[in-house]
């Protein structure tokens, strides 16, 4: 009881906003009046201040569920994710997510609002959601189990990410029912139809079933197999995991409000890894064209990565001239300091979606103290020559992450 009070406690701190410390600068919409939420409830969109609105209108949406609205700001501004977010928070218990989401309504309310706002104030002219990307912390995962249970919904919905937050009744027959879509979206995305990103911490609870338990469940009845590790991030100490497809589960040590907090703040690295596969896989919910209309530099998937990654690009047919349509092409890899490290790509291009692969246990010695790469940030570049007949030199740059 004292722990359940002291999460309380810090999350009511959190959810005030009494002292946002926050990086995301941007452009927020209050969404709360055109709810017509509650006293204590909150809804708000924001754009960050590097979005790109995209020119077919088909964006990417983050719907995120239970936090402080620099909290949620954070996830997709440290992701430098090229997405709009929607941020609700409905008190600091799981009930009234339950409650509000148990008319399928709302969330077809939420969606028609949000994409109102985004037109009349000319963020985007007639926007469409391209993918719905949902995040949840804690209690949020309430809503979203109501919010599974429509059809509709669930088909709309490419990526559910849960930071340290999905419980169910202790009854087992009534945890089955209350597991079953969670349950369906772990195995569409175990078999790569779908994504789910799962983190939890080792606090016990009494009554309900713990974020342990739950995610014991997924795991046993998909059949995936979990892999024993010892690895330190920016959450905790990671002892186990879980990497099947496009289901991947992070199980770490911890059982104070602390810890249940590290897993909110580290929801950035969800977001990177769901518009990570988003941006690189051509099967399931991807359509492609066989030859792009713009360049295009893809975050490399998988991101973190150890010890390879793969790293897709596009090359449109650019070329004014019908007897030459190749584009000379670099792709380049470069430490923190700037430093070329390898090049990847390095000749003329024929108009196409290339992908190579890059390994980090390849490169010579010298660059890290035992040979190979040093663990840490690095960022690769893409970068056309301007050849006669062609439009102007494109360049991109994307930061990828190595862990050893």
């Amino acid at each position: 009881m004292k722990l359940l009070f002291e999460i309380f406690l810090l999350f009511f701190i959190v959810a005030a906003d009494l002292k946002p410390q926050g990086v995301g600068v941007g452009e927020r919409f209050d969404l709360t009046t055109k709810l017509n939420l509650g006293s204590g409830q909150f809804a708000q969109l924001f754009i960050p201040d590097y979005f790109i609105p995209p020119a077919d209108g088909k964006f990417i949406l983050i719907f995120h569920l239970h936090s402080a609205s620099w909290a949620a700001e954070d996830e997709v501004y440290k992701a430098h994710a090229n997405a709009i977010l929607f941020n609700i928070h409905l008190g600091a218990l799981s009930s009234p997510y339950q409650n509000y989401f148990t008319d399928p309504a709302k969330f077809s309310i939420i969606l028609d609002t949000a994409l109102s706002v985004i037109s009349s104030n000319e963020i985007i002219s007639n926007p469409q959601i391209k993918y719905l990307i949902f995040t949840s912390f804690s209690a949020g995962y309430a809503g979203l189990r109501e919010i599974l249970k429509t059809g509709s919904y669930y088909n709309m919905i490419n990526s559910i990410n849960l930071a340290d937050g999905l419980h169910c009744n202790s009854d087992m027959a009534t945890a089955t029912i209350q597991m079953q879509d969670f349950l369906r979206f772990a195995k569409d995305a175990r078999d790569k139809k779908k994504i789910m990103l799962l983190t939890h911490s080792s606090i016990t609870t009494s009554g309900y079933q713990s974020t342990t338990q739950t995610s014991n469940y997924l795991i046993n009845n998909t059949g995936v197999s979990v892999t024993p590790v010892s690895e330190i991030d920016e959450i905790g100490t990671m002892y186990a995991k879980c990497d099947t497809g496009y289901f991947h589960i992070r199980r770490y040590f911890g059982e104070t409000a602390d810890d249940h907090l590290k897993h909110l703040y580290a929801m950035h690295l969800m977001i990177e890894t769901a518009v990570s596969i988003l941006d690189s896989t051509s099967t399931g919910f991807i359509e492609e064209e066989s030859i792009p209309g713009n360049f295009f530099l893809f975050q490399n998937y998988p991101n973190p990565f150890n010890p390879s990654t793969k790293i897709k690009y596009s090359i449109p047919s650019v070329i004014a001239s019908e007897t030459k349509q190749s584009q000379f092409v670099t792709l380049k890899v470069y430490d923190v300091l700037g430093r070329e490290v390898v090049t990847l790509v390095n000749e003329e291009k024929q108009p196409g979606v290339y992908e190579v692969e890059f390994d980090a246990s390849q490169l010579s010695s010298g660059i890290s103290a035992k040979g190979g790469y040093a663990s840490g940030v690095y960022f690769y570049k893409l970068q056309t020559e301007n050849l006669p007949d062609s439009k102007a030199d494109y360049s991109s740059t994307k930061k990828m992450i190595y862990l050893k």
